[in-house]
This record gives structure tokens, sequence and C-alpha cells, in this order.
């Protein structure tokens, strides 16, 4: 679970200052943050049942998707509270 969590965060992360890295502003760089961070664990879900593996491959998106959720959710909402400063 601690895994997951860092793989998730990571990905905001990395998207995140990347973003800034290329100079986009700061609305661009939260909307791309959430995008790399927001894994889809239900098409990772969607394939393992496609080949018939849901058992062995299916646990790794029933522990990420509900995490991913609640983190992408917690983060849109604290950024949402704070207005970006290049739009101040």
């Amino acid at each position: 679970m601690l895994l997951v969590l860092i793989h998730n965060v990571f990905g905001y992360i990395l998207g995140y200052w990347y973003a800034r890295l290329v100079r986009l502003n700061e609305q661009d760089a939260r909307t791309i943050a959430l995008e790399v961070g927001m894994q889809n664990g239900g098409l990772t879900s969607g394939i393992a049942n496609s080949l018939g593996k849901i058992a062995a491959m299916g646990l790794a998106p029933a522990v990420f998707g509900p995490l991913m959720n609640s983190t992408g959710s917690i983060l849109a909402s604290y950024w949402h509270k704070r207005i970006p400063k290049d739009k101040e």
C-alpha cells in the first residue's frame, strides 16, 4: 500500500515540476500533475479481465484505483482553494 502511495505522489510531483521546467504556467502545471498522477486503474482491470487473469493481475488496480481517486481529489481540492500566482 505504501509503495502504491509513493508511486502516485511521485506522479503528481514529476508532472508538476516537469511542466514548470518547460515553462508552463501554474494552472497548466497543476493540470499536467493531475493527469500524470491519475493513472487509469479501470483500464488495467479491463485488460486483466480480457486476458482472463483478473485473479492474478487484478490486485494492483484494485488497490491503486481507490487510492488514486482519493489522492487526486485531495490535491484538486487543495489547489482549488489556492489561486495560481500567475492569475492574481
